[in-house]
């Protein structure tokens, strides 16, 4: 039969990238577990993702704001909690959550195409939306994934479930030189369970090769 070789998908050089594409987001921070809820037989185990409640935590971490990660300067592995879930909110209700992706970029080619990858390790009736140096949720997003995933990993304690990959294509007049902020939404809030964990993501920068600009 021979080799079966994979060539992953790749349109131009890597500008940043965030975390390790294995299909599983184990390699973010897991926090500690409430103390309420804890398991003894998990303390020190190398998969803290199994204890209980770990959606609540992120709430507790972010009671306000949502997570900004800047690149060059966070570390995914303390920074990058490992699911992007909704907010339970003192009213019992729950809210959709927006992360940031700060960047910068020293030259930008304003009619070449830049290409976000994101590759997700699991999702439960969740919308992914993508805006860039738009810091407003109720606009037209660049990208929706439309309603994913029904695989309950968050729920069932798990770090990965149905892999899903997106490839979202960024025209560069959308972006700036210097300061740039990807901004993240998950965007279905009725749960807590309502949610996404990424495996990795990559900003490639156009292809040397072909520069055919996007419209």
């Amino acid at each position: 039969m021979g080799d079966l070789v994979y060539d992953p998908p790749r349109d131009g050089p890597t500008l940043w990238e965030i975390g390790i594409p294995d299909r599983s987001a184990a390699e973010y921070y897991v926090p500690d577990p409430n103390p309420k809820y804890i398991n003894k037989l998990l303390v020190n185990h190398p998969d803290r993702f199994r204890q209980y409640g770990l959606w609540e935590r992120y709430a507790e971490l972010y009671p306000n704001q949502d997570l900004v990660y800047t690149v060059g300067e966070s570390d995914y592995q303390k920074d990058w909690f490992f699911a992007q879930v909704t907010r339970k909110k003192d009213d019992q209700t729950y809210q959709a959550t927006t992360w940031q992706i700060k960047f910068k970029l020293e030259n930008v080619n304003q009619t070449g195409k830049y290409t976000l990858r994101l590759a997700l390790a699991s999702a439960a009736q969740a919308e992914l939306q993508v805006r860039i140096n738009d810091p407003n949720p109720s606009s037209t997003p660049l990208f929706s994934s439309g309603i994913i995933g029904r695989d309950n990993a968050i729920a069932r304690h798990g770090i990965h479930g149905l892999y899903w990959l997106f490839n979202v294509d960024i025209v560069g007049h959308l972006l700036v030189q210097g300061g740039n902020i990807v901004y993240l939404t998950q965007a279905q809030s009725t749960s807590p369970f309502q949610g996404i964990m990424y495996d990795y993501i990559r900003l490639e920068g156009p292809s040397s090769l072909n520069s055919n600009p996007i419209v």
